[in-house]
């Protein structure tokens, strides 16, 4: 029995009194670095359900001074569904001290409704305590997506406190998604303030998606302002992505990234950072990632520079 294992039989055995009246699932995922230059952790996820309403325990472990695995952070989120469109979600975050001592360093409340024309509203206010303790509001994202014929809107807006209390919005994220013969076209735009205080849009993103005979491409464009040394708008990034279904269930992917010579920034694009991730069943409820990362070197040679190795328990 690999310890991960034992770490979820032992979540399970820690509140299986919650799980008498509803369901409960234990997922364990584990990775390890083949280089050895990274630690290995663990991440140990118990979900609860009952009803409208579910709790999901997420547990991050890393080693402790004397290598073994120990908590350091941790997330508990519950939500309530009191009909099918409305949902109220709390997520608070904790961080472990050396002795296993737990403390609540942020929570997040969400309000799910619905729109009149089927979408949907989200606001997130994000909490954070005081030095006496007591949580304080700094922080609230509200999302909006809409359906119009053909097409679905979406709009996200991260605000903040000024000095005066009042809220100032410090992000917005604006997006459209259609279907186009066989393609799915997402395009979006970021606003961020420029140095004069005005909300500019700083990123254009284009995600176009297909799949054919059992294969999954996507293919993002993102352009920025100047991003070849002359053009108000031009392209600085793109990333293909190419995953294959397998025949176990799982799935083959490689992702490849091109990008612009910080040196040379008028020259064509080029690939820079290519990963190959594999997903394989290894048993009953058992699933291993690996994955690989090529990055060019000096020479302008594709060398390996990280393996990965993820262990996923259901």
């Amino acid at each position: 029995m690999t310890l991960g294992r034992v770490v979820g039989i032992c979540a399970c055995v820690v509140i299986s009194s919650d799980a008498v009246a509803g369901q409960q699932s234990t997922t364990v995922i584990e990775r390890t670095h083949a280089a050895g230059g990274l630690a290995p952790w663990r991440r140990v996820q118990v979900r609860t359900e009952s009803g409208s309403r579910a709790i999901v325990v997420d547990t991050f472990e890393m080693p402790d001074v004397e290598g073994r695995l120990a908590p350091t952070q941790q997330s508990v989120e519950e939500t309530n569904r009191p009909s099918p469109n409305t949902a109220h979600t709390r997520r608070e975050l904790f961080w472990f001290a050396p002795d296993g001592r737990r403390t609540l360093t942020e929570a997040t409340d969400s309000l799910q409704e619905p729109l009149a024309n089927g979408g949907s509203r989200v606001v997130h206010e994000t909490s954070v305590p005081d030095l006496n303790g007591r949580l304080t509001v700094t922080s609230r994202q509200i999302d909006e997506t809409r359906f119009d014929p053909g097409r679905v809107r979406y709009d996200s807006t991260q605000l903040v406190r000024d000095l005066n209390g009042r809220w100032l919005p410090i992000e917005v994220h604006r997006g459209d998604t259609r279907i186009l013969a066989a393609e799915r076209l997402e395009e979006a735009t970021i606003q961020r303030h420029d140095v004069n205080g005005t909300l500019a849009v700083v990123e254009r993103r284009d995600t176009r998606s297909s799949s054919a005979n059992g294969r999954d491409r996507v293919v993002i464009e993102i352009q920025t302002p100047y991003a070849d040394g002359s053009s108000p708008w031009a392209l600085s990034e793109r990333v293909h992505l190419t995953t294959t279904a397998t025949a176990d269930g799982g799935r083959h992917t490689i992702e490849e990234v091109e990008s612009r010579n910080r040196a040379n920034p008028s020259d064509p694009l080029r690939v820079i950072r290519r990963t190959v991730t594999t997903v394989r069943r290894a048993g009953s409820g058992r699933w291993v990632t690996e994955r690989q990362v090529f990055e060019l070197d000096v020479n302008g040679r594709f060398v390996l520079v990280d393996t990965e190795e993820e262990d996923r328990q259901d």
